[in-house]
């Protein structure tokens, strides 16, 4: 019994001494865009990017359609893993969290890196758009925060996982006569290649050959 409260202290002690709140990123000026890209049989629509801010943080852009009518609010993050091939959501792991922060935290540094919803608010409507600065978000490789290569997951608030989609590159390319920009989303680790801007699995596109 003695070893067992010993044993329950250390690791009390050892979550208090781990957990911390995360450093503002500035080194994301001049890094490469993100987007998450949702197209998938939730029927959930849109896409999440990411791109430099000018304090050298993350400007995100949430663009969202054909969310539940029911079953919100829905709260939204990035988790640890990316989609697998069978895109099953749950393949995605926990929330990014690499300076263990607290779900239940009151100030956004303290909260989990990937706990979007946490810090700048839940998905409220069938149709949803925001846009704000992400002060712990890095879009630089070497940063501890980098988001790259990660998924975002929709949840419903049971936190069941409605949708899920990878953090692929971001390449922006314009027409010489053209005033509008194509956005190209590089192949991702879930076995999604890019076809005529469109997200394809490659479960669809076998079917295809």
């Amino acid at each position: 019994m003695f070893f067992k409260k010993v044993y329950l202290a250390i690791v009390l002690v050892s979550s208090f001494v781990l957990a911390g709140d995360a450093p503002i990123q500035s080194d994301s000026k001049n890094q490469q865009p993100y987007v998450a890209t949702f197209k998938q049989p939730s029927g959930i629509s849109g896409c999440i990017k990411f791109e430099p801010a000018n304090n050298g943080s993350v400007l995100v852009e949430v663009d969202l359609d054909n969310l539940p009518s029911t079953g919100g609010p829905f709260p939204y993050h990035i988790h640890q893993f990316p989609v697998p091939n069978n895109v099953n959501c749950t393949g995605t792991g926990g929330h990014f969290n690499p300076f263990n922060g607290s779900v239940t935290a009151t100030s956004p540094a303290a909260k989990e890196v990937g706990d979007l919803a946490g810090k700048h608010g839940n998905i409220t409507t069938s149709k949803y758009s925001a846009e704000y600065v992400d002060n712990y978000l890095s879009l630089n490789p070497k940063s501890k925060a980098f988001i790259g290569g990660l998924s975002i997951v929709i949840h419903a608030s049971d936190n069941s996982r409605l949708a899920c989609a990878n953090i692929s590159e971001l390449f922006e390319t314009s027409g010489v006569n053209s005033t509008s920009t194509t956005y190209v989303v590089s192949a991702n680790e879930a076995g999604n290649w890019n076809i005529d801007g469109f997200i394809v699995g490659a479960s669809l596109l076998a079917l295809l050959i």
